[in-house]
């Protein structure tokens, strides 16, 4: 065999292989499966949603953002403190994130009960700023709230996303030469990913994630089915 159909056969192999390897989600365990359950009842939100929340926000087992979030919720010290000063805050035991106790053991934001309660009780106030707003009450709509802020989502919605709208997606996930109405797509496409695998844990412990292609890499899709031709007539020889 010479050197042009070993590299043909070698491309053909590598195209066969998955474009993200996801590690298999086993659930979140007996503590945090109660949490999520008590926590959606109490404020009457959709428990498949909160599993989707939760499950996309990747913070159950003790994950700290690089970018300062913390929790089940993954809360910035801003909308923990925000909410932590409203009635219902204070009474779940919600206390304030401060200057001395922030990013340590005793940062209030590693309590995972009160996180999972604040998480729901989050997207119960998201549910009734919506309804002032004309934003659909969607799972998607509620974990787009919570990704990238009520007012946020309202100006993507709208078509009018500042430019501290378009940083703070960057922050949370936005590829480069994504549009606004592209990151809502696909942010969108993840949570309902993940919202899926939460609900349903896989058995076969093939997962899949949602990956955003690039236009540079469409355009290389003529170059794809060229490539895929030419392993057919490699294996018809």
């Amino acid at each position: 065999m010479d050197k042009s159909h070993l590299l043909i056969k070698l491309g053909c192999i590598l195209l066969t292989l998955p474009l993200v390897t996801q590690a298999r989600f086993n659930g979140f365990g007996r503590e945090i499966d109660t949490y999520i359950k008590e926590s959606a009842n109490r404020y009457q939100v959709s428990e498949t949603m909160l599993r989707g929340l939760v499950k996309m926000e990747d913070g159950w087992y003790g994950k700290i953002s690089p970018t300062g979030p913390i929790g089940v919720g993954q809360f910035t010290m801003g909308t923990w403190n925000f909410l932590s000063n409203t009635v219902e805050g204070y009474r779940i035991g919600m206390r304030p994130v401060t200057a001395k106790n922030r990013n340590t053991r005793f940062d209030p934001r590693h309590n995972k009960y009160i996180n999972t309660l604040a998480t729901a009780l989050y997207a119960r106030w998201h549910i009734e700023q919506f309804v002032e707003r004309g934003i659909k009450p969607t799972d998607e709509n509620l974990y787009l709230a919570h990704n990238i802020g009520l007012e946020g989502l309202h100006r993507a919605i709208l078509g009018r996303s500042t430019a501290e709208d378009i940083r703070n997606m960057r922050r949370n996930g936005m590829k480069r030469g994504m549009s606004v109405k592209q990151f809502i797509a696909y942010q969108t496409g993840r949570y309902n990913s993940h919202k899926s695998i939460a609900n349903f844990v896989s058995k076969t412990g093939k997962q899949t994630e949602i990956v955003w292609i690039s236009h540079r890499l469409i355009k290389n899709d003529l170059q794809l089915q060229r490539q895929n031709r030419r392993c057919q007539q490699v294996k018809v020889r």
